[in-house]
């Protein structure tokens, strides 16, 4: 299950930053606090900046960043590990069918975790479906003609794994990986959010 990647046009973007600007002009106008529901591109630009010089932004940006990327590496781990399974035993396939298909545990991971650990948890939601559902695939694509060779001349493990599992699953999992990065960097941005307002408001 392989994506095609999406040429961001610079005129699409140019056309939303003045979508965006205007938007946030018309607010500002028409309410005496309209900047505070949506900030115009130049002024988050500005307040960029700004918070760029400093060393709390930096170290925000990087702990966020290792959350979400902890999650992805997480979800990359359990995802190959859980296809190999499913491959070998169809029970463990039929097991997992359900909890790849049902992203509702987003709203569940709202009540149950505490807010800090948001941002791990649903960046790994985000992406072990698309890894595992893709490395799956790429496991059951394997050439029986080159599994049955390694069985018949008695190839070792270590040897069938470097030489025929990993450069036929490999193009699915790279293909994944790039799809799930994206889907766990938005969400963990959006748990992100959520984890600052909550500090906020608490």
């Amino acid at each position: 299950m392989r994506g095609k990647k999406q040429n961001v046009r610079l005129w699409a973007v140019a056309f939303w930053l003045i979508v965006w600007q205007l938007a946030a002009m018309a607010l500002h106008a028409a309410y005496p606090h309209g900047a505070l529901l949506l900030a115009s591109p130049l002024s988050a630009l500005a307040r960029l900046g700004e918070l760029a010089v400093t060393a709390a932004f930096w170290r925000t940006a990087l702990t966020s960043a290792a959350r979400i990327l902890g999650g992805f590496l997480l979800a990359c781990a359990l995802a190959v590990v859980l296809a190999a399974l499913a491959v070998r035993y169809r029970r463990v396939e039929e097991l997992l069918a359900p909890l790849v298909s049902v992203a509702s545990f987003i709203i569940l991971a709202l009540v149950w975790l505490e807010s800090r650990h948001l941002p791990l948890f649903i960046a790994a939601l985000m992406a072990f479906p698309v890894v595992y559902r893709n490395v799956l695939e790429g496991i059951r694509g394997t050439s029986r003609e080159l599994l049955e060779m390694a069985r018949v001349f008695r190839i070792p493990l270590s040897r069938r794994l470097r030489g025929v599992d990993l450069p036929q699953v490999l193009p699915y999992f790279r293909a994944a990986a790039d799809t799930a990065l994206g889907l766990s960097w938005k969400a963990g941005t959006a748990a992100e959010v959520i984890f600052f307002f909550y500090v906020t408001l608490c």
